[in-house]
């Protein structure tokens, strides 16, 4: 949390000319030594120094995030925990039109684009965040349709017709990320009594918390969003928003699976690698989905317990890795290392599942040789450890070094 004169100190230099000027020059240089702030303190406070750098190194990573990052005022704690704008925005959609309270705000990431589709009340108890985030909505144009206010979630008066987003803080106990629900600020009881207290709404929960124990059985929709092949966040459904129990969503695509979809029966059978060996998304196997998605794509698991499927013919679709098995082998590093080496094969991308394994250590022991990209499927499960070699379509041939085109 920062002082006030340091508040002060980031707000005068995104507001005042010559605070632009020096954050210009802070910006150009991604590691500044001794001689840069020497140079910048000849003309600059301390304090303004420290500040320009602050604000600079917090946009330079905050451009993983944000679109607009370059003109944002962020800061780590806020970043860390702000959602992905494309993310943010997915979400968005389902307020378009209404009221909306959101709960611990932070820097903005969701009133943001909460802010294009509804009039967005946001509420957080650091006034540093409430700054903030006033600056970033005048960044993104929605300063006539976002308002904060200065206050404890757990004490803020919502209005019966609002809806809801809460995001609750996962660091309020330390740096460290909160994995269990019970270490959230607001604290499990009250998030549970959202759903009971206003008509409909969002909970942003970490992707690894326990949400299935404490959510699982309530009326509520669980959907676990991913972006880029990341599983980013749980967001709980609850009220008039939720429109199923499980869903999972890939994004950019916004592919959506969910329990509506196609109802899971019997668990999906084992069966020997086929021709393809598809890799699920993180989303689709978080949220409990992956059996349901199998048995409508007439799919197997490759081994108990393991996520990889396989099939006859190739799948096309944002919740799977397609890659076309060259060979299965047994797990020994020796061997393995010798058939890299003959057939020349590398850079090699690795994925493992259902073994305590590591793909960067495994591939320095493997030394591949190259100039042939292939993909080692590493699979562990029931019965012995087996390699699949495999590549992705449109990569170069394992057998032969012409190009695959299909």
């Amino acid at each position: 949390m920062r002082t006030a004169r340091e508040l002060d100190a980031e707000e005068w230099i995104l507001s005042s000319p010559e605070g632009q000027r020096l954050l210009a020059e802070a910006a150009t240089v991604s590691a500044p030594g001794p001689a840069e702030i020497a140079r910048w303190r000849r003309d600059w406070a301390r304090e303004e120094v420290e500040a320009a750098l602050r604000l600079s190194q917090a946009r330079r990573r905050g451009a993983a995030k944000f679109s607009r990052a370059d003109r944002m005022w962020l800061d780590p704690i806020g970043l860390e925990q702000a959602t992905p704008e494309p993310v943010a925005r997915y979400k968005a959609r389902r307020f378009a039109g209404e009221n909306v309270v959101d709960l611990c705000s932070g820097i903005g990431g969701d009133a943001l684009a909460l802010g294009v589709e509804a009039l967005v009340t946001c509420v957080d108890a650091d006034d540093g965040m409430c700054r903030r985030l006033r600056w970033n909505a005048g960044v993104y144009e929605v300063s006539d349709r976002v308002n904060e206010s200065q206050a404890q979630a757990r004490e803020f008066p919502i209005v019966p017709a609002s809806l809801v987003h809460a995001d609750p803080d996962r660091r309020a106990n330390g740096p460290r990320r909160a994995q269990s629900l019970s270490d959230y600020e607001p604290d499990l009881g009250f998030l549970l009594s959202l759903a009971s207290t206003t008509r409909g709404g969002a909970i942003k929960l970490g992707p690894a918390s326990d949400f299935a124990s404490h959510f699982g059985e309530k009326p509520v929709e669980i959907e676990l969003i991913s972006l880029g092949g990341e599983c980013k966040e749980a967001t709980v459904w609850y009220g008039s928003l939720a429109s199923c129990r499980r869903r999972a969503t890939a994004l950019p695509s916004g592919a959506t699976w969910s329990d509506r979809h196609h109802l899971a029966g019997a668990p999906v059978p084992c069966s020997e690698v086929q021709r393809w060996v598809f890799d699920p998304d993180p989303a689709l196997l978080r949220s409990g989905l992956l059996e349901s998605f199998a048995a409508a794509h007439e799919l197997t698991r490759v081994a108990p317990g393991v996520g990889y499927l396989t099939g006859p013919s190739r799948l096309d679709s944002p919740f799977v890795s397609a890659f076309e098995v060259r060979e299965t082998l047994p797990l020994d590093l020796r061997r393995l290392k010798r058939v890299l080496a003959e057939r020349k094969l590398g850079p090699l991308e690795i994925k493992v599942r259902g073994l305590s394994l590591r793909p960067e250590s495994l591939r320095v022991q493997l030394s591949p040789p190259g100039p042939n990209p292939a993909t080692l499927l590493l699979v562990g499960g029931g019965g012995p450890a087996r390699v699949i070699l495999a590549e992705r379509p449109g990569r170069s041939s394992l057998a032969s070094g012409r190009r695959v085109t299909e």
